[in-house]
């Protein structure tokens, strides 16, 4: 054997002794949730255009992750503002009769883009829609409920032997909106990145995530489009064919990318996230198992509501929500004789071993909550997440409360809430979650 053959064989023996041992098997698919044009889009109350075609297609993702163990458990990313409880809970009922998969096991993600559909109920109050509208929307919504499970369905067939490996980068773009209040505001530019690699060290699928609105789009836009979370994951996979990019958002209720407002912005603010990825790939660690995750609901109170009288007198209010918004309360006092006192919160927490920890809460979350658990558990790598698994309305914190504005408590007007929250909703939260993580269950 020649030398130079000799120090090629040693080169491949010492790289295969380095690569990780899969001790994972995951399974990763994709499938199209873009709508056809005219459906409403969601997320802005003053836009006064349908969809009108396709700027990026939309997509619905699914990684299923199996431990040495065999616990099994599903992420699902969706190219989307949110889903609604109901529609969660009918995913995962029918997860767990398909494929057995727990409640806890699987966690679905929104991108938050405010330039996709409106899907089921959600911000009902924001939106002025025609009977077909609404027929419209509810077709779509029950064709992605399908599109989720079928999804999820092809990606747990598909497992196959991988390793894991964490890292994180940082991206620039994402500030504290909130400015009338903080002029500057905390944010987190965190990138958080999730590698999937199969046996022959080839990338199947990256999941990364950012805690930022993704909102470079406004109201003007009426092209389906995943705005720059969406733009990311196109990068990612042109850059690495083979590979699915999935994007998981973070708690960014109260952070807007800077600047942003047009096509070129998105295209800048996508291929910065997908840069941030890129560079935290080159200093990746393994993840070990076993994977432990973790379910429960918390009911979040809200402040006191307003009496019968006030929501009659809102009636005659000059702003078209404010009437929309009482004539909804009234009609809950007719059917249930009450406003309801809570909002139940879904938190989810995933354990990988003592390698990583994902914190997956629902709602509009502001970043206070993800700094607040990174100091809290200092010592370990935390992930956290928003959007996931409800989307019902803002999450503040104590802080975002006590100032007021939108985030605090003006948006419940259009998500239809009968008010603010109270000021515990904070402590709840992270009660919930430090019983999960140290192995409780709802």
């Amino acid at each position: 054997m020649q030398r130079r053959d000799f120090l090629t064989l040693m080169a491949a023996a010492a790289s295969q002794a380095f690569r990780p041992r899969a001790r994972w098997r995951a399974g990763v698919a994709t499938v199209d949730i873009t709508p056809e044009a005219g459906i409403w889009m969601a997320g802005y109350s003053v836009r006064t255009c349908a969809a009108e075609g396709v700027g990026l297609p939309l997509h619905a993702k699914a990684l299923a992750l199996n431990d040495e163990r065999g616990t099994r458990a599903v992420l699902v990313t969706l190219d989307l503002l949110g889903v609604t409880a109901s529609l969660a809970a009918r995913v995962a009922e029918t997860v767990r009769r398909r494929h057995g998969v727990a409640r806890e096991g699987l966690l679905i993600n929104a991108s938050h883009t405010h330039s996709g559909p409106v899907t089921g109920d959600m911000l009902s109050v924001a939106y002025d829609l025609s009977p077909e509208r609404v027929a419209a929307i509810r077709e779509y919504t029950h064709g992605l409920e399908r599109k989720i499970t079928d999804v999820i369905d092809d990606a747990l067939h598909r497992l196959r032997p991988v390793s894991l490996a964490i890292g994180e980068g940082r991206a620039q773009f994402a500030a504290n909106r909130r400015v009338q209040f903080t002029p500057d505001g905390p944010v987190d530019h965190a990138v958080p990145v999730l590698e999937v690699n199969e046996r022959s060290g080839r990338p199947l699928a990256i999941v990364f995530g950012y805690a930022c609105h993704n909102t470079t789009l406004q109201d003007a836009n009426c092209r389906l489009h995943g705005d720059y979370a969406g733009v990311a994951q196109a990068v990612l996979e042109r850059r690495h064919p083979g590979v699915t990019a999935l994007f998981v958002a973070g708690c960014g209720g109260d952070v807007n990318p800077k600047p942003r407002g047009t096509m070129e912005l998105v295209e800048r603010h996508g291929t910065a996230l997908a840069d941030a990825v890129d560079g935290a790939r080159r200093s990746l660690v393994p993840v070990s198992g076993p994977l432990r995750p973790a379910y429960g609901v918390v009911d979040l109170p809200f402040a006191p509501t307003p009496e019968r009288r006030e929501w009659e007198v809102r009636l005659d209010d000059a702003d078209v929500y404010v009437r929309r918004h009482a004539r909804l309360m009234l009609d809950a006092l007719d059917r249930d004789g009450r406003l309801p006192a809570a909002q139940a919160e879904p938190v989810q927490v995933w354990r990988f071993g003592a390698s990583l920890t994902l914190v997956a809460l629902g709602g509009e979350v502001v970043v206070d909550y993800a700094l607040r658990l990174k100091r809290d558990y200092a010592g370990q790598r935390l992930w956290v997440a928003a959007y996931s698994n409800d989307v019902f309305g803002y999450v503040p914190s104590l802080r975002v409360l006590r100032e007021g504005g939108y985030e605090a408590g003006g948006a419940m007007i259009y998500y239809g809430g009968p008010g603010p929250f109270a000021e515990p909703v904070e402590e709840l939260i992270h009660g919930k979650i430090r019983e999960l993580m140290s192995g409780g269950r709802a």
